[in-house]
């Protein structure tokens, strides 16, 4: 069986957020691990013209999802790279599961460097971050609005740069208030497009630290 980048992207990124050695065993929701790689896929998009892998991304239910070619790659992984467990829930009338690093894979998830590089400023960034506040940030960006269900995404929307707009925000903010006792404020997600932009030390530990005060406020919120 060959195994592409794709692949390998997908396991690197099960490997890092939950692997297999990790007794916590928190895993990765299927939405999450999509949004991720979308994130990844954007950014490399930017900064080279073309996506880390060739996912199809459309605007779905929980907005940017791989709807077609998703499933078939996870069910190529599953068993070796990665484990799946299925969720008792449902969510938009499609079964979600949690996946974790699988114990006996077949490859090692290796990466070109500058994908590795935007894969880890993201994991680095959003890996240990709430649903919640990674779906507020994704749609934040300027590549996503006023896509309609089902719309594919196109990416050459991003190489404009152009500025996240106040009123968008507010409105996101006001739809996530009720969920999240200090949502992402225009000024945390300037600071994390920054630190996705511009990797400096101290941008990525700016925004690292703004994460982890909304991680600790949205569990304190949800307790």
């Amino acid at each position: 069986m060959q195994f592409d980048q794709t692949d390998r992207l997908i396991s690197y990124l099960v490997s890092k957020i939950a692997p297999h050695t990790d007794t916590r065993r928190k895993g990765i929701l299927t939405v999450s691990l999509a949004k991720l790689l979308f994130l990844i896929d954007y950014e490399y998009f930017k900064a080279t013209g073309r996506q880390s892998s060739d996912l199809t991304y459309i605007w779905y239910k929980h907005g940017p999802y791989p709807l077609t070619d998703f499933e078939p790659r996870l069910a190529k992984l599953e068993g070796h790279e990665v484990v799946r467990l299925p969720m008792e829930r449902v969510i938009d009338g499609r079964p979600y599961s949690l996946f974790y690093a699988g114990e006996s894979p077949r490859f090692t998830p290796s990466l070109p460097e500058p994908v590795k590089e935007i894969a880890d400023r993201v994991i680095f960034i959003f890996g240990e971050a709430s649903q919640e506040t990674l779906l507020e940030y994704v749609y934040s960006l300027e590549i996503v609005k006023g896509l309609e269900l089902m719309q594919p995404i196109d990416f050459t929307r991003a190489l404009a740069k152009p500025e996240v707009g106040e009123a968008f925000l507010n409105a996101v903010l006001e739809e996530f208030k009720g969920e999240l006792t200090q949502p992402l404020s225009p000024e945390h997600t300037k600071t994390i497009q920054q630190a996705l932009e511009e990797p400096t030390n101290e941008n990525i530990e700016t925004a690292k630290q703004m994460l982890s005060r909304q991680r600790a406020a949205f569990r304190l919120s949800s307790s």
